[in-house]
């Protein structure tokens, strides 16, 4: 884990897996609207948008996740988030659906993410942990590291 108490996650859908965010990194959850081309760019970089008068780079995690061609729907979203929280360091993430924020009790306990859970991926994804809620196991996701590595 890491030096910083993680207080409450917010949940979503890359097919049928949960993932997640640490809350303090999302700064919006936006509809998918018009995304601006920006040609020459990897294949998950899907463009930039403008919020708020900051131009925000947004790609596909989906594509990251090594799903080929995904499909918008109407609960297709962008995740706007922040490692450090300075706006030159958003990054609009499109994700499948958004199911919820879980807040962390001191129960809740992250165990190791099996490692070739990410295999596919476009990109090395680093995770936290994997958290049992209920039923369902949600991989959280390390932020800092996979900003990192999309900007390479």
């Amino acid at each position: 884990m890491t030096e910083k108490q993680i207080t409450s996650i917010l949940s979503f859908f890359i097919k049928e897996e949960l993932f997640a965010f640490d809350t303090d990194a999302v700064r919006n959850i936006l509809e998918l609207g018009k995304v601006t081309n920006v040609p020459n760019t990897k294949d998950y970089f899907v463009g930039v948008i403008n919020l708020h008068g900051n131009i925000i780079p947004v790609v596909d995690f989906r594509k990251i996740m090594g799903i080929e061609n995904p499909e918008n729907n109407k609960d297709t979203v962008i995740i706007i988030l922040s490692s450090d929280g300075q706006t030159g360091s958003y990054i609009g993430m499109i994700v499948d659906e958004v199911k919820g924020v879980f807040t962390l009790t001191e129960d809740s306990e992250f165990q190791d993410t099996i490692i070739g859970a990410a295999k596919n991926t476009v990109v090395d994804i680093s995770f936290k942990g994997t958290l049992r809620i209920d039923k369902e196991f949600i991989h959280l996701i390390n932020l800092e590291e996979l900003m990192v590595e999309i900007e390479n």
